[in-house]
């Protein structure tokens, strides 16, 4: 029971690092602002939904993607890790992150009356660096518990993020700016201590003979 608890965790907590529903309740807010509070929670609802779908999709098709492109589980892991890795310093600087959407994006948007699928779904909440961790989480690895687990933290994730937008405005009192970006700064450190071991795992797979 206790490897299996660690097992979901190791998922689990990576893929909530980096879709960051929290360090994402300001643009939330910017993006709804002027909307009723039941409008609101049905587009983070929405939002919610559309992520879960296509982090599922990348969890159960990944091994046919990069085989597709002829690409090594070691090769995705080094370039995933690194692009985690990059994305963990933004967050550690307490950044925007340039792989959740550029403004022209966000601008156009607002001019739409629903955003839940874009750019709240994607790529906000199910963006580049939520699905190479799933990527690389799964790693063309053909086993079905490991992609059932990988496709369960992504609909708990979803969950908790419904959870949190619907509470945006009350959250965004409570934590602040300066809260926020405390807590963005943190989880950036473990993710970036995670994006460090997914490259060396995937050096080690490449070049067997550096690590003995």
């Amino acid at each position: 029971m206790d490897s299996l608890l660690k097992d979901f965790l190791n998922i689990f907590v990576p893929l909530f690092i980096i879709v960051d529903p929290i360090g994402c309740i300001p643009l939330f807010l910017g993006l709804t602002e002027g909307l009723p509070e039941r409008k609101r929670r049905l587009l983070a609802l929405k939002a919610s939904l559309v992520a879960a779908a296509v982090l599922s999709a990348f969890s159960l098709l990944g091994d046919r993607i990069l085989l597709y492109f002829d690409i090594s589980v070691a090769s995705f892991r080094v370039a995933g890790g690194l692009i985690l890795l990059l994305i963990a310093l933004q967050m550690i600087q307490a950044q925007p992150r340039a792989t959740k959407s550029l403004p022209e994006e966000e601008e156009e948007s607002r001019l739409k009356e629903d955003i839940a699928v874009v750019p709240l779904g994607v790529p906000i909440l199910a963006g580049p660096g939520a699905i190479t961790t799933v990527l690389v989480l799964t790693g063309g690895v053909p086993q079905w518990d490991l992609r059932l687990k990988v496709v369960l933290a992504a609909l708990l994730v979803a969950g908790l993020t419904f959870l949190i937008f619907a509470h945006a405005a009350r959250l965004a009192r409570l934590l602040g700016q300066t809260g926020t970006n405390l807590f963005v700064r943190l989880t950036g450190l473990i993710l970036a201590v995670i994006s460090v071991e997914y490259m060396a795992r995937g050096l080690a797979e490449l070049f067997p003979g550096w690590l003995g």
